[in-house]
């Protein structure tokens, strides 16, 4: 197998209305589409385009409105997550990206009370994510956290770094429990992305990327995502690649240099 590339159609073809963006995605030769909340979108059309299309949905987000770092929310964040599951059921989607804070419309954490310490917060995500792991694993389907930055994009979001995820993930020990790795969220708060990616490649189920600064396209930063492609490479990873970021310009010129990184 090999890495399969898919389309963030949340910030990609802005140019087109949301549903005319899966087409668009098809003609320029991704594998899926990934959106972010579902709640606000029409599934049945979705379903009904990909199949056409021969598309898959790869991934959405699993707890919409609740936060698993507040003990308080913990039946709220299941029912809120039963009713996630049933969607990714429905559209086939084989990966739900658990975050542990909502994020607010200005990107940042919604807030929790000061009283709650942070290790308070660690056993609420452990203890939630333990209960709907078991609901994944029956269903087939791989729960992905993913950190987040705080400095540029989503300020008081509490998992802000690969290594506290890692080991929340060894902790609870289910093969449906992995990480997607931010690779633009990652070098903000930490760098080493190779080493990160190389060290902990067995719990890492999906990769999303762009660049620093700016979250525009790979070619447009800092990041060397030549040796990135290919390390995933070397090390035969095979899971998703979404193409998360801000276009630059029109998103078809945004691709140009991008397919040519990832070789598609």
């Amino acid at each position: 197998m090999t890495m399969k590339f898919s389309a963030c159609i949340e910030l990609l073809y802005n140019e087109v209305q949301f549903i005319d963006r899966i087409g668009k995605a098809k003609d320029s030769g991704f594998d899926a589409v990934e959106f972010w909340v579902w709640k606000d979108k029409d599934l049945k059309l979705i379903k009904k385009i990909c199949q056409e299309k021969r598309l898959e949905v790869s991934s959405f987000t699993g707890i919409v409105e609740n936060q698993i770092v507040d003990p308080e929310d913990r039946e709220k964040c299941i029912r809120d997550f039963k009713e996630s599951l049933e969607a990714a059921i429905y559209l086939d989607c084989k990966h739900l990206v658990i975050h542990v804070n909502t994020i607010q419309n200005d990107g940042k954490a919604k807030p929790v009370s000061s009283l709650i310490s942070d290790q308070e917060k660690e056993n609420s995500i452990m203890n939630i994510i333990s209960s709907i792991v078991p609901q994944a694993e029956k269903a087939g389907i791989t729960l992905c956290f993913e950190p987040l930055n705080t400095l540029s994009d989503h300020m008081g979001y509490y998992l802000n770094h690969s290594s506290k995820a890692f080991e929340i993930i060894r902790k609870v020990n289910s093969p449906n429990l992995k990480l997607l790795y931010d690779i633009y969220h990652m070098q903000i708060m930490e760098g080493n992305l190779i080493s990160t990616i190389q060290d902990n490649l067995d719990l890492i189920a999906y990769i999303h990327i762009a660049d620093v600064p700016g979250r525009h396209e790979p070619g447009s930063g800092e990041i060397n995502y030549e040796n990135i492609y290919k390390k995933l490479l070397e090390l035969d990873y095979n899971g998703y690649v979404g193409f998360e970021y801000i276009p630059s310009s029109s998103t078809d010129k945004s691709l140009i240099t991008t397919k040519r990184l990832f070789k598609f």
